[in-house]
């Protein structure tokens, strides 16, 4: 996806507790998203999503409850067609979440591309990418809580946009924002809605409060009819005809859009859009195994092999441009000096204070390498060349002074010669028997750390990023001709 990589120098290196934000990827009304680095020792590098609630929205307990909702739900489901939540914390700068990051782009956009170029997505391709987010929705359907009692979750937000095709060939089903659950912390107002109305079922549309997985079920089987059809099912010119499309307008058969729809692809698209959800698939499972049969039969189901293939060939070009300007920006922040201090201090690289966990009310994002940054003060060395020295210095003297004595004890005749003893067993003093301050190597000596990966500098503090559209993600309806705006 297009991102807007930060501008260190004029922004300043922006972290999140141990993460560095490396570009904006996507913002919307409720949310940043960004990809960001975790450094760590050894040259450890791993790139995340990082999706931050927008910090005016920190005192709003219902939004700041969604989204602990988000991540509670979310990583609890464990399913390789569910993005994980690997982590979420809080700062200054507001709550976050760790997602992993898919390389690729959502089904939207793939389609705004087809539709734009005047064609459309391959049938097999979208079947396939229809199959994997059945998988993840009931993978998330039959999630249960810490008792082993169901949640009975339901996304209430099944939509092109919430679909990520990797480069891998799996496509992944992702925020949960606004799902319902039993054990969710906020809940819905009467009279609310919550989700795209384009992609509602009838009983979400009016408000109903008993909702439960058959409305994902309809959700999808609208995605379904939209990506074979190639055009939109319920979209109007605005938010009024839309709602009044999906509660009255009959639903014009798939075949009867487009002819070269086998039957049966279209006999599962219609059940799962019946508007009496008992007459839909019970379960996604179910309407999953259903279009596998048909798509089978139909031989028009593509490998996930394929699906990686297709991904490549649309988004290859950008997606290397975009691996080759982060691979540039890592380079040029790559966190690998250390900043001395003062003399008689080691500091701890960007990388090592990168893998440190802050402790509960430590949690900074204006000050994190600070807080983070693990410096032990190092014991003066013991000055052992001045000792040696001064032993040695000690030794000759004696040495001299006892010939000396033996001499006059055994010939008492001769006189003791001054010269006998040797200039070098003049005793040192201590001040001459230590070694000189330039000893040990100045600050000065050691290689100078950039301004972005010097640790004894506080870093800038972190900007609101600017480029995202508010309501709607970064570049996610930038095409021309685009039915997914």
């Amino acid at each position: 996806m297009p991102a807007r990589l930060i501008d260190v120098d004029t922004e300043g290196r922006q972290l999140i507790d141990r993460y560095e934000l490396v570009a904006e990827i996507a913002s919307g009304g409720m949310a940043t998203v960004f990809l960001a680095r975790l450094s760590g020792v050894g040259g450890f590098q791993r790139l995340v999503a990082i999706k931050r609630l927008h910090p005016h929205l920190a005192g709003e307990k219902e939004f700041v409850d969604m989204f602990l909702d988000e991540a509670r739900l979310a990583a609890g489901i464990h399913h390789p067609n569910v993005v994980p939540i690997l982590e979420v914390g809080a700062s200054p700068g507001g709550y976050y979440l760790v997602m992993e990051y898919i390389e690729g782009d959502t089904l939207a956009r793939l389609l705004a591309r087809a539709a734009t170029a005047g064609e459309r997505v391959p049938a097999p391709v979208v079947l396939r990418v229809v199959l994997d987010m059945l998988a993840g929705l009931h993978a998330a359907h039959e999630l249960k809580d810490e008792m082993g009692q169901p949640t009975e979750l339901v996304h209430r937000d099944v939509s092109p946009q919430n679909l990520l095709v990797g480069t891998d060939g799996v496509s992944r089903i992702t925020d949960f924002g606004v799902a319902r659950a039993a054990t969710r912390l906020s809940g819905t107002r009467v009279g609310q809605l919550k989700g795209k109305i384009a992609y509602m079922a009838p009983e979400q549309a009016l408000g109903s409060s008993d909702i439960d997985r058959r409305a994902d079920v309809f959700a999808a089987g609208i995605v379904l009819w939209e990506v074979l059809a190639g055009r939109r099912l319920f979209k109007a010119a605005n938010e009024a005809g839309t709602l009044s499309r999906v509660l009255n307008d009959p639903i014009s058969n798939l075949r009867a859009v487009v002819p070269d729809v086998a039957e049966a692809l279209s006999d599962v698209a219609m059940k799962a859009l019946e508007r009496d959800c008992d007459k839909r698939f019970a379960t996604a499972a179910q309407f999953a195994d259903a279009l596998e049969r048909a798509a089978t039969a139909a031989g028009q189901l593509a490998t996930p092999k394929e699906l990686a293939a297709y991904v490549t060939s649309v988004l290859g070009a950008e997606i290397a441009q975009q691996r080759d300007a982060v691979r540039a920006w890592l380079a040029r922040s790559e966190p690998s000096q250390v900043s001395p201090v003062s003399r008689g201090a080691v500091t701890s690289s960007v990388s090592s204070a990168a893998m440190f966990v802050p402790q509960p009310g430590e949690m900074t994002v204006a000050e994190p390498l600070s807080r983070s940054q693990v410096t032990m003060a190092a014991p003066t060395p013991p000055k052992k060349t001045g000792i040696f020295i001064a032993l040695g210095a000690a030794a000759v003297l004696l040495g001299g002074l006892g010939l000396f004595l033996l001499g006059r004890s055994s010939k008492p005749e001769l006189p003791a010669a001054p010269a006998a003893t040797p200039a070098a067993a003049t005793p040192a003093s201590p001040k001459q028997a230590e070694p000189p301050e330039t000893a040990m190597p100045p600050p000065s000596a050691a290689p100078a750390p950039s301004a972005s990966a010097s640790a004894g500098e506080a870093p800038k503090k972190p900007t609101r990023p600017t480029g995202g559209k508010t309501g709607g993600k970064t570049g996610g309806d930038d095409l021309p001709s685009n039915p997914y705006r």
